[in-house]
């Protein structure tokens, strides 16, 4: 995956978003999905993150077990990523809008992700539901 990552439009701890391209996230985060990542956000056992490793960066789920540290894609046709050498968080995914879909993350402790959508979503796919039916 390809990402360019602004060095000189945002502060260093300043959330910043990016598009997602591909579908190693899949089901989750569709290709074409805007994500907003929080450098300042706590990093967490199953996080979705961004991740510098050997100069690539890397949009996967975190997963610490013992000493050992992989990044993990959601969708299982891709390979899951050792971390093998020093690597760096640039942030945690905290939303994502996908087809005006918007959808909060938290992660309240390690291997918990609470996902939300937000009320202004509801209430579009509420409607388009019961224009449906109707």
């Amino acid at each position: 995956m390809d990402i360019h990552i602004p060095t000189t439009a945002c502060e260093e701890k300043e959330p910043f978003a990016l598009q997602v391209l591909g579908e190693s996230m899949a089901p989750e985060f569709g290709d074409g999905a805007v994500i907003i990542i929080d450098p300042g956000y706590p990093v967490v056992n199953g996080s979705y993150a961004l991740v510098n490793y050997k100069d690539e960066y890397h949009f996967r789920q975190l997963v610490k077990r013992g000493d050992t540290s992989y990044l993990v894609p959601l969708n299982s046709h891709f390979p899951s990523l050792e971390l093998s050498e020093p690597f760096e968080v640039r942030g945690i995914i905290t939303q994502q809008n996908h087809k005006r879909t918007i959808i909060h993350y938290d992660y309240p402790k390690d291997g918990v992700i609470k996902r939300k959508e937000s009320e202004r979503s509801k209430r579009r796919r509420e409607r388009r539901e019961a224009n449906k039916s109707g």
